[in-house]
């Protein structure tokens, strides 16, 4: 039940992993979904910009908060970063007028995320194809990290069939020993059965996209999200 706060996602169509969000929402949170159309043509770095630019995510953050959302997220990775540094914040801006409440972007929370643990150097994984990865990469730089080292699975679809431990073995193989910190982006790609151990084995903090998204969403609505179930990213005072 949403007795302290109700937290709303938009959410590509073809995102399946509802229940990472369900699990990193702490008691008395309640989670409430929206999605946005995907393109059915062939998935393509031109049909990605032109899906963020649609009137659509407004729509859905309008109509999200007709039952009083306390934040809204933009829970997709890639489309919150590709048409480059600072698009993100244009995207909240559209959000927050369309709703009247606050608002992030998985990028922008995944930013949050890196900055509140600290992190400088960076290893990234993704299940993105070089392209993406490349824009993923500019867009860190341009916000005052380095990278490091960038894997990627080459995917534009059916990164929700991938199995529990993809993220996990591409992290570890991703992993420098001057990174501080990994990077898992994409909201459709699992991790948060794993975040810990994957700290644990690597002994640095790990941020993935749908658990920077709640935690930012949390924050956002003035909840404390302290649970040490979900990495050291739950676990801070930011």
């Amino acid at each position: 039940m949403s007795w302290r706060a109700k937290i709303g996602v938009i959410y590509p169509a073809d995102g399946a992993l509802d229940h990472e969000y369900w699990q990193l929402a702490p008691k008395g949170v309640s989670v409430h979904f929206t999605r946005i159309s995907v393109p059915q043509e062939e998935q393509t770095l031109a049909v990605l910009e032109a899906q963020t630019q649609s009137d659509d995510i407004t729509k859905a953050a309008s109509d999200l908060n007709v039952i009083q959302m306390d934040a809204i997220a933009y829970a997709c990775t890639s489309g919150s970063f590709v048409h480059g540094f600072g698009s993100d914040l244009t995207i909240i801006e559209r959000l927050e007028t369309a709703s009247g409440v606050p608002c992030t972007t998985t990028t922008t929370a995944s930013v949050r995320a890196l900055k509140a643990v600290r992190s400088e150097k960076l290893s990234i994984v993704t299940p993105y194809p070089d392209e993406i990865n490349a824009r993923l990469k500019l867009f860190l730089e341009d916000s005052g990290f380095q990278v490091v080292a960038l894997k990627g699975l080459g995917l534009y679809t059916e990164i929700f069939n991938q199995p529990a431990g993809a993220a996990y073995r591409l992290a570890r193989g991703a992993d420098k020993s001057d990174a501080d910190a990994i990077f898992i982006s994409c909201t459709n790609f699992r991790t948060i059965e794993m975040l810990q151990e994957l700290e644990q084995d690597l002994g640095k903090p790990v941020i993935s996209a749908n658990q920077a998204t709640v935690w930012d969403l949390l924050r956002l609505s003035g909840v404390n999200c302290c649970n040490k179930k979900y990495g050291k990213l739950f676990q801070t005072d930011e």
